[in-house]
């Protein structure tokens, strides 16, 4: 679990980095430590760890491709899948 949350953490802090938006990237050191404990959380509330991990894939590809809207729509994706995981906790 703690070897996937770092990975999550440093996957989402590469993607700040490649934006090279001078705000994020600042803010994205940061908050890491948020970050981990968010990734902690999460990662334990969705239930198809596989899914997260192919819509992951699919966002680095999609970026490393250079298609934004695909990239975008697999960040669309995990986050609604994420906030299904964080609903289901709540109830």
């Amino acid at each position: 679990l703690q070897e996937r949350i770092r990975a999550d953490t440093r996957f989402h802090l590469a993607i700040l980095r490649a934006s090279g938006n001078d705000l994020l990237v600042p803010l994205g050191v940061l908050i890491e430590s948020a970050l981990d404990h968010l990734f902690a959380f999460t990662t334990q509330q969705v239930a198809d760890q596989r899914q997260a991990q192919k819509l992951h894939e699919a966002i680095e590809r999609n970026i490393r491709l250079q298609r934004p809207a695909a990239a975008r729509n697999a960040v669309h994706k995990l986050l609604a899948d994420t906030d299904d995981g964080i609903g289901r906790w709540r109830r």
